[in-house]
């Protein structure tokens, strides 16, 4: 894993000077830089497969035509490194980075639906002047994009590597600031820049004399849900369920345990990192974090978390969290957001416990939730959405009434009358159930900031309804993997891991696995409680799988209603009588209110 950027069709000048410092954080290994009057190319060096010099990017081909710079880890580059040599080409080293080089090169696009991995690159064609750029199925490598007036292209793993360029303008995207004060989150391919965008997952982009061609290769989870539909509950049977599951998580560790240099595992006393821990091999290390303040019972897992380790003959190490040592590192983790989100400080912190403890590579469980139904919305939404639907013409009236009561202003009552105020639809109870602030709350406050005088409401990939056919709980997999998995816990994973110079590794989270249980019936893959999963593992005991679900959590409700816990930062201005009682909603402004002043100059002030 790594930290990429580049600049096509026009002179560098001094790109790589000021884009390289930005991303050293990402790579601390290697440094590597090639550029012509063209084109530069940076690259900065985790070295995880083939630690030698021959892993060394920008990569060159032996006949000097194509560079590549890449950012991520082909799991099945053996594979692909047997087939390219019975084709007659040759290898200098033992990592994926030069079979990716040679893959492409003898592929193009084509060779993208063979790779099995996380992955964002660019193979720049010297001769013809093009390259070609490309995500992972899931996007859990980030590709930022900015084109010039001139059909110019720069492109970075971080967004903040594209403004130390100094080729963007630093301007806010509002309709982008709209979703995030919703979310928590912006979503893909927004950024909260003007002009600078994500390569969405699952595309590739070809780019040549100025003109930028994107096209998809393999979206996800869009294709689970599709060949789900086709699945027939009567078709198969939980047996062959479980025992398809079982084959196919097997398959997925041991892919993302191919490493050069150890792997850990960030474990919660939850069932997917758990799972993880049963199926990795023995001895491995893992990393959690206890919370021992008063108070704090409810999130600290750091109990059976360690007794499920101790089970497997794991190397545990858990870290003690309380609010004062919060407090310390927070300005840090400010530091590191690529763009603000409302997630992310968990992940930061166990990263630096593995980091501090010599690990470059972490397993993480996430993804299981979406995968095998874990969370509450797979039960609260469909509810909301037939709710919305018995009330019918209605909502609107009812939207103004409950709006008008003593209660009316509270983060609950006001998202449910968004939804009463539209149609009946998935997409608006599940904006319902996972939002931070309502569409009426998100006006208000832009005007507030001066920023907009018209009404916010949700727009392109945030409106977007799941396809149909895919039944209530398939229809919320499908939300959960297109908007909370990929525009906040993706993103957050990668730089908040990467802030600490690790590499977190996703086996939940793996386009091979989804198209291997994507036969399974919606109704059976996404049993309440991840069934399925439970079964698939039988190796985790009883006291372990029959606990109670917490999640890995946080304890910030009670670390920011206390004065003396200091965490609160400054806030920006709000309107009058805007509800700031959850969490949640403190700390999206907050941690907006940082990341604003920090990358873009702007002080949130009220309008006068």
């Amino acid at each position: 894993m790594c930290g990429i950027a580049g600049l096509l069709g026009r002179s560098p000048g001094t790109f790589a000077d000021r884009v390289g410092p930005a991303l050293a954080h990402r790579g601390p290994d290697d440094a590597g830089t090639w550029q012509d009057d063209r084109c530069c190319l940076v690259h900065r060096r985790l070295a995880i497969l083939d630690l030698s010099p021959a892993g060394h990017q920008p990569m060159r081909s032996a006949c000097g035509r194509w560079l590549l710079v890449f950012n991520g880890e082909i799991y099945n580059h053996h594979q692909l490194r047997r087939e390219l040599l019975e084709e007659g080409v040759s290898f200098q080293g033992t990592g994926d980075t030069e079979v990716l080089l040679a893959w492409l090169i003898a592929r193009g696009e084509a060779g993208l639906a063979h790779l099995r991995g996380m992955a964002a690159f660019c193979l720049y064609d010297r001769q013809e002047g093009t390259a070609l750029l490309a995500r992972d199925p899931h996007g859990i490598k980030p590709l930022y994009l900015w084109q010039g007036a001139r059909g110019e292209l720069a492109f970075a793993s971080e967004l903040r590597a594209l403004l130390a360029s100094g080729l963007p303008a630093a301007r806010l995207d509002v309709q982008a600031l709209g979703g995030f004060l919703a979310t928590g989150s912006v979503a893909e391919p927004a950024t909260l820049v003007e002009g600078i965008w994500r390569l969405p997952a699952g595309h590739w982009a070809r780019w040549g004399q100025g003109r930028l061609q994107v096209e998809p290769w393999r979206p996800l989870p869009e294709s689970l849900a599709r060949a789900g539909e086709e699945a027939s509950a009567e078709g198969m049977g939980q047996r062959e369920a479980v025992d398809l599951t079982r084959v196919a998580l097997e398959d997925s560790v041991a892919a993302h345990m191919v490493s050069d240099v150890p792997v850990g595992l960030f474990l919660s006393g939850g069932l997917d990192s758990a799972a993880l821990l049963a199926l990795a091999p023995p001895g491995l290390r893992t990393f959690t974090i206890g919370f021992p303040e008063p108070g704090a019972a409810g999130f600290d897992e750091s109990e059976p978390a360690a007794r499920i380790a101790a089970s497997f003959g794991a190397e545990h190490t858990v870290l003690p969290l309380a609010a004062e040592q919060a407090r310390a590192w927070l300005p840090a983790f400010l530091a590191s957001q690529d763009q603000p989100s409302n997630d992310g400080f968990n992940t930061w912190c166990v990263s630096r416990l593995a980091a501090e403890r010599g690990l470059k590579v972490a397993l993480s469980g996430l993804g299981g939730d979406e995968l095998f139904g874990g969370y509450t919305s797979f039960r609260a939404v469909p509810r909301l959405w037939r709710w919305r639907g018995r009330i019918g013409p209605l909502g609107p009236a009812a939207a103004y009434l409950m709006r008008h009561t003593p209660a009316g202003r509270r983060p609950k009552l006001q998202r449910l009358g968004a939804l009463l105020e539209g149609s009946p639809s998935l997409a608006r109870a599940y904006r319902c159930q996972r939002g931070f602030f309502a569409p009426r709350e998100v006006s208000a406050l832009l005007r507030c900031w001066g920023l907009s005088d018209r009404a916010w409401q949700p727009h392109g990939e945030e409106r977007r309804e799941p396809p149909g056919g895919l039944g209530d709980r398939g229809a919320v997999a499908w939300l959960e993997g297109t908007r909370y998995l990929r525009n906040q816990l993706l993103p957050d994973s990668d730089v908040m891991a990467m802030a600490a110079g690790l590499e977190l590794r996703l086996p939940l989270v793996d386009a091979t696995l989804e198209s291997r249980l994507a036969g399974i019936p919606v109704d059976l893959r996404l049993q309440s409680g991840k069934q399925l999963l439970r079964r698939a593992v039988p190796e985790l005991p009883d006291w372990f799988t029959d606990r109670p679900k917490q999640g890995f959590r946080f304890p910030f409700q009670l670390w920011l209603d206390d004065p003396r816990a200091g965490l609160l930062g400054q806030l920006p201005p709000v309107p009058v009588g805007l509800d700031l009682g959850p969490w949640y909603r403190r700390w999206n402004l907050m941690v907006l209110q940082h990341w604003l002043r920090q990358w873009l100059g702007i002080e949130l002030a009220g309008s006068s």
